[in-house]
């Protein structure tokens, strides 16, 4: 249960790169090549470095084709670099382990720090004790609830409890699943090549934040929760979407769900 909410042809294939936009690097749009700059003839990429507005241009870098591109970490007084994301929504996070082979535009996600005053739960269901107890936010207590820690310079949440295989669960602050931080907050899903989680789905388009985290493995686990509440944001776009129940509409670019398997 969740909470509200090749191409077979080369000439296809390359219709469908230009109507993106997408240029591979050192080439040209122009036929005349013979106005080719030195960077396109050595086949250099042009990585543009956007300010998280996705407007605003901090800087531009040449990396050689097929290279990894070396960025320096940029500085906003009174933020927190959280990293270069590929999307200018800050949904999709860069990965610099990956060449660069075309011309390629990243944005700078910033936060910045504020004191998170909100109370955060376990909820679900499934077998194991405490979330049978859940049942799907029916109960949010003691042995529900997240221990925040006395840190002055950051918002941690953290949970030990037993799971068993199949069990599913998002963290929220209320039994209505308000400010929900499901499987697509999760850092990672895997330790030592083995999966621990998979993603239940979500309903209709809901965002891959809000679909169920669903247990692979049994046994115990030490949940990590990290909030950036001055940097939430609002689907207002969602046909559902009210002042109301705003809460149920709550997304954050930067808080993640770290775990650590604790064994049988």
């Amino acid at each position: 249960m969740v909470k509200k909410r090749l191409v077979t042809t080369l000439l296809l294939g390359t219709m469908v790169l230009g109507s993106l936009g997408l240029t591979a690097c050192g080439s040209s749009n122009s036929a005349d090549t013979s106005t080719s700059t030195e960077a396109e003839q050595t086949g250099d990429c042009t990585v543009t470095l956007y300010d998280s507005d996705g407007k605003t241009v901090l800087d531009t870098v040449t990396v050689a084709s097929g290279e990894t591109a070396d960025l320096k970490d940029p500085t906003k007084d009174g933020y927190t670099f959280m990293g270069w994301y590929s999307t200018p929504d800050l949904t999709r996070k860069f990965d610099d382990t990956k060449a660069i082979t075309e011309d390629t535009d990243l944005y700078a996600g910033f936060a910045q720090y504020s004191e998170d005053t909100r109370e955060f739960y376990i909820v679900g269901s499934g077998e194991s004790d405490v979330l049978a107890e859940s049942n799907w936010g029916a109960v949010t207590g003691d042995a529900q609830k997240l221990t925040k820690e006395d840190n002055a310079e950051a918002n941690v949440y953290t949970i030990t409890l037993d799971l068993k295989e199949g069990d599913q669960f998002q963290f929220a602050i209320d039994g209505s699943w308000s400010d929900q931080r499901g499987y697509g907050y999760l850092v990672s899903t895997e330790q030592d090549g083995t999966e621990y989680f998979k993603s239940s789905g979500s309903l209709g388009d809901a965002s891959v934040k809000k679909s169920n985290i669903e247990v692979a493995v049994a046994g115990s686990y030490t949940f990590t929760l990290t909030t950036y509440p001055a940097e939430d944001v609002y689907d207002t776009e969602d046909e559902y979407y009210t002042e109301e129940t705003k809460e149920n509409f709550n997304l954050n670019p930067y808080d993640t769900i770290e775990f650590t398997y604790n064994g049988q």
